[in-house]
């Protein structure tokens, strides 16, 4: 069984690509998404910027909440406008007519990678995120003279579940884990025999990297947020039906 635990409505995309393909697949979502505390104030801080400054936008999430909480947002076009990910760009870019570029490894650090031969020095930088933000990206660009703005645009409530719930055959699942949130969410419900026997599939370095700190086996690092990316790479890396 695979389990996606990304939130909706990005982790029901992901899971039904794998169910279209006939491969057993479960969402479950560690977070609820709502709006964010910063979110009623992006306007004011968008309309401060100036030309050549920069917005990040961390993930699909802070699209899906300014549609359905602040759908008369206006964006200035003479910014530089950037995401973590393709399907990050694609859903912002419903909201202006600038490009919103991304890298081709998509993770905070392929942006920082893209970003490293841009000017950033004394520029003001939104980092369109969520409530726990994007330490790595913050804290880099601020080492290099930006002045940057964690905007939590979005809020993660936990889901609890019964701590139980992945108790069944352990060594045939294969866990979805796209952030570091979510990560440390899962030791709720995992233990040893987890650690030892399940396949846990990550996006980034850091993940990778946080997940052996916690004595995780099997892991997975792809790399990218692309539902297509990781659908691709959990089929060839994993025996799905044995």
């Amino acid at each position: 069984m695979i389990y996606v635990t990304r939130p909706s409505p990005e982790g029901e995309i992901l899971t039904q690509l794998f169910n279209q393909a006939n491969v057993p697949t479960q969402h479950l979502p560690f977070f609820n998404i709502s709006q964010g505390h910063d979110l009623p104030n992006l306007q004011e801080q968008l309309n401060q910027l100036l030309p050549n400054d920069i917005v990040i936008v961390v993930s699909p999430q802070v699209t899906h909440v300014i549609k359905n909480y602040l759908s008369n947002l206006t964006l200035p076009v003479n910014i530089r406008y950037y995401a973590i990910g393709k399907k990050s760009a694609q859903l912002f870019s419903q909201f202006t007519t600038a490009k919103v570029n991304y890298p081709d490894k998509e993770n905070s650090e392929g942006l920082l990678a893209k970003l490293q031969q841009e000017p950033v020095q004394h520029h003001t930088i939104l980092i369109l995120c969520g409530n726990s933000g994007r330490q790595l990206l913050a804290q880099t660009l601020t080492n290099r003279k930006a002045k940057v703005k964690s905007i939590a645009c979005y809020c993660r409530k936990p889901i609890f579940y019964p701590p139980n719930i992945l108790s069944s055959h352990i060594e045939k699942q294969i866990i979805i884990i796209t952030s570091l949130e979510h990560l440390i969410q899962l030791e709720l419900y995992s233990n040893f025999e987890h650690k030892m026997h399940a396949n846990l599939v990550v996006i980034s370095q850091r993940i990778f990297a946080k997940a052996k700190q916690l004595n995780w086996q099997k892991i997975l690092l792809i790399t990218s947020v692309n539902h297509q990316t990781i659908f691709d790479a959990v089929m060839l890396n994993y025996d799905i039906t044995s």
